[in-house]
């Protein structure tokens, strides 16, 4: 009798140059998903859900593509909620940003090294920060990482030349589409063109196909009139015509510096960039905007890491050291020089006069690419010292400065946990007390971005007290945003066409309310200069989270409705007024503080002039 025939098993064996990356993106991924906002938050994130989930058009430059993907990802993951599953592009790209990372770093200094890396880099607190909420930045951060490692495989010797070409054109066609998607990509671009210096000469037929291929990059925001086309409620710009496109993407209603003349004095914006690089590495040791020793000396240390680990790549191919340095180079002084901005809300002290114009919140999120270069740097050097130590002593010993790699990791967990409370559902409370705050039809007059983002996603996704009219003060001087108020007979066609002034359009969008039977209420966020302006002719009672004509009371004073106040009060949850943890974004604390508005029941409370606008 024979004895059965065996064959081997076939067994799935991973090629070993992917474990690194796929350890680094299995991490992160962990990291990311575990500290996810689990639902909305604050500033451009919940219009830009908004935007994905209805195929809007958000704030200029209207970010076509990103509309686009964000679109097919909330649907993959619809399962998570609306603002969830939005919020899973950012998880998933900071992701692969990191296997990307790791995938460029193991050629450099190895599996280890490279894992350490990766994970060192997607854990500064700006990198994090933005993996864990909608924004575009993670898929530019990730737009970017592949634009570089395109370049780095276009220069390596021993490349062919057909498939250096193709890398190349891969840089081209990802730097078009920088355009549709944003324009922050163009950042890693040349560090890119250093990486794939190496080669042949580029020739003519070469240039021609990246022509066109970067017109078909540009070609996507002929998404935005497409989008517009359908008639979405959120259709900032209404890029109806050429003209109006192109007023989208050059970001026109903004008030755009350029290079000159300097909106502060170079030094002061460098130092800005070092501020915010001093958060990055152990924000969680001192979560507050000022230095301290024990977090800047860590910070010191990983700079001096990131020079060890540039000297490390630098000698593994000078071509890579020279692209690393530029690329560390455009994305902390060259964005800061290029992009102009005041000084930072917590940065300046007794360098800048009193009364002089900051930015309205921190714009450490522009330097991502920068501060993510820092990290990858950073591991190759404690890379480059466990190689050293490997010389003289054990493999295990050896690894141990590895272990330091995981400083941004454990430092920075607490302060970048998004699913604590009240930070949690800060957001979504605020949004819906405050439009229960406005009667049925009525217009309610906002103050900015957090008091308005929160509002249309929850009259435009969840359909909800879509009857409210919100204006938004600041949109005012836009054109197309009066064209957009007018259509719902708050503005005359003169208004449109015309700007007259912003007493003058705030007082006729409170005659033509009222004109209509529409109650008008202002939020408490508004400034007590614009409540002012829309109606000087009375007073103001303070209801909670909104103001409300008063005939009864003197032209510019404010009463208290008791009755309004005591109804508010009885809906804020107590969960929201819980002390807000250090480090959290100031506008949670902002918001926080507009809620105890409800609890107002005095004259002499200092809430009525330090979170009111009502002194």
């Amino acid at each position: 009798m024979t004895a059965p025939s065996t064959s081997p098993r076939a067994r799935f064996q991973m090629p070993r140059t992917v474990i690194a990356p796929v350890l680094a993106m299995v991490v992160l991924f962990s990291a990311y998903l575990a500290t996810a906002a689990p639902d909305l938050t604050f500033w451009d994130a919940t219009e830009l859900v908004t935007a994905a989930r209805t195929l809007g058009i958000p704030h200029p430059p209207g970010t076509p593509l990103w509309v686009l993907i964000a679109h097919v990802v909330s649907n993959v993951f619809s399962n998570t909620g609306p603002a969830r599953a939005v919020t899973m592009l950012s998880v998933l790209a900071s992701a692969l940003v990191g296997g990307v990372g790791a995938s460029m770093l193991q050629r450099w200094i190895g599996s280890r090294g490279a894992v350490v890396g990766a994970v060192l880099a997607g854990t500064m607190t700006t990198v994090w920060s933005n993996a864990t909420e909608t924004e575009v930045y993670a898929v530019s951060l990730l737009f970017s990482a592949v634009m570089l490692a395109a370049g780095e495989f276009a220069g390596r010797p021993g490349v062919s030349d057909q498939a250096r070409q193709r890398a190349r054109a891969l840089i081209v066609f990802i730097a078009a589409l920088a355009v549709p998607l944003h324009l922050s990509v163009l950042v890693a671009l040349p560090a890119a063109m250093v990486f794939a210096w190496a080669g042949p000469r580029v020739r003519l037929v070469d240039v021609a196909g990246w022509g066109a291929l970067g017109m078909l990059g540009v070609s996507a925001v002929a998404v935005l009139p497409l989008l517009y086309a359908a008639g979405p409620e959120l259709a900032s710009g209404h890029p109806d015509s050429l003209r109006a496109l192109l007023a989208v993407l050059r970001r026109e209603q903004y008030d755009v510096a350029g290079l000159l003349p300097r909106m502060a004095p170079l030094w002061l914006q460098l130092g800005n960039v070092f501020e915010w690089a001093d958060w990055q590495v152990a924000f969680g040791v001192h979560p507050f905007p000022t230095p301290s020793v024990p977090r800047t000396m860590l910070t010191l240390s990983f700079v001096w890491l990131a020079a060890l680990g540039l000297r490390a790549v630098w000698r593994y191919e000078a071509r890579v050291g020279r692209a690393m340095a530029v690329l560390l180079l455009c994305g902390t002084a060259g964005v800061a020089f290029w992009l102009n901005m005041r000084a930072g809300p917590s940065f300046g002290g007794s360098f800048i006069p009193a009364g002089a114009l900051h930015e309205a919140r921190e714009r450490d999120y522009f330097f991502v690419l920068g501060f993510w270069s820092w990290g990858l740097l950073a591991g190759a050097g404690l890379a480059a010292i466990s190689a050293t130590i490997a010389k003289r002593l054990p493999a295990p010993i050896a690894a141990l400065p590895l272990l330091i790699g995981a400083v941004p990791l454990v430092a920075n967990r607490a302060v970048m946990d998004r699913t604590r409370e009240p930070i949690a559902s800060m957001p979504r409370t605020y949004a819906r007390l405050l439009l229960d705050a406005v009667p049925q039809r009525g217009v309610l007059l906002a103050g900015g971005d957090n008091d308005t983002f929160p509002l249309w996603y929850l009259q435009q996704v969840e359909d909800y007290r879509s009857d409210v009219t919100v204006v938004t003060v600041p949109l005012l001087g836009a054109t197309w945003y009066r064209e957009a108020l007018a259509a719902r007979r708050l503005l005359p066609p003169e208004a449109v066409r015309r700007w007259p002034g912003l007493e003058a359009t705030l007082r006729s969008v409170m005659i033509h309310a009222t004109a209509d039977r529409r109650a008008v209420r202002v939020s408490a966020l508004l400034s007590r200069a614009d409540r002012d302006r829309v109606d000087r002719t009375q007073g103001w009672a303070l209801q909670g989270l909104v103001f409300a004509p008063s005939a009864t009371t003197a032209p510019g004073a404010i009463t208290l409705d008791a009755g309004a106040l005591a109804r508010a009060r009885e809906q804020v949850p107590r969960s929201v007024l819980a002390p807000v943890p250090v480090g959290a974004d100031p506008a949670v604390a902002q918001m926080q503080a507009l809620l105890r508005c409800t609890q107002v029941q005095r004259f002499d409370d200092p809430l009525l002039v330090s979170s009111c606008n009502a002194p």
